[in-house]
């Protein structure tokens, strides 16, 4: 009955939250500040769904802007990475998020960045176009380089789109973790325990995207770990 009430209420809520940062949308156009209004509004359902969220680390976040890499767990993630998201900042998602009813909409409308990663030209020019924005606009980005949700079964390798933005433009990589949870959610419960969100120090692409890629994944792979062993 839980869970039903609470699946009910979710689809309400996107439902109700698209219409108004549509409208805002229509005010200010691809405006990173709708980006902002939107997380902070589907970070606070996280609590809703009975997780108590912990954001840790903030010192490692830049004052200038950056390129977020966060790992993927579900479709969840909408309202457990959100809590992390910062000002002035879009993410990069796929193309296929466009067709999600009125949510899809929003991202658009929001300034968040589509790829098209069946055609390799048009993900070219997306990442091309998110390079621009990055300098003409000083914008963030938010990318999740496993391309695809885990399930919190393991760590998949990262694409490396958000590496050679970094190494174009001399934005650092910020790496963020967050604490495995997807296996523990259980819509029937009340509370459904903590998640911890961590920002790694950040990581200047100066070398080969290849190999900061790598780099990246396994320092993101030992902290998600860490992050495990401390709540036991």
């Amino acid at each position: 009955m839980i869970a039903l009430i609470r699946i009910i209420l979710i689809g309400f809520f996107i439902l109700l939250s698209s219409v108004v940062i549509s409208l805002l949308c229509l005010l200010r156009p691809k405006n990173p500040k709708n980006t902002y209004i939107a997380a902070l509004m589907y970070g606070r359902v996280a609590y809703f769904l009975g997780f108590k969220v912990s954001v840790i680390g903030n010192e490692n976040i830049p004052k200038r802007n950056a390129i977020f890499v966060c790992n993927h767990q579900s479709n969840y993630d909408v309202f457990i990475a959100t809590n992390a998201v910062i000002r002035n900042t879009v993410s990069v998602g796929k193309k296929s998020i466009l067709y999600f009813p009125f949510f899809g909409l929003m991202y658009w409308l929001s300034g968040n960045i589509l790829i098209d990663r069946s055609d390799k030209n048009k993900a070219i020019n997306s990442l091309i176009f998110a390079q621009q924005k990055i300098k003409s606009k000083n914008l963030s980005l938010w990318f999740f380089p496993e391309g695809t949700r885990n399930y919190a079964k393991q760590l998949y390798l990262f694409k490396s789109g958000a590496f050679h933005l970094a190494y174009n433009t001399g934005v650092p990589i910020v790496p963020v973790c967050i604490s495995l949870y997807y296996k523990k959610l259980n819509l029937n419960r009340i509370n459904n325990g903590e998640i911890i969100i961590k920002y790694l120090p950040a990581v200047y692409v100066n070398k080969s995207a290849k190999e900061s890629t790598k780099e990246v994944y396994l320092s993101m792979k030992d902290s998600i770990l860490e992050l495990e062993m401390s709540k036991n």
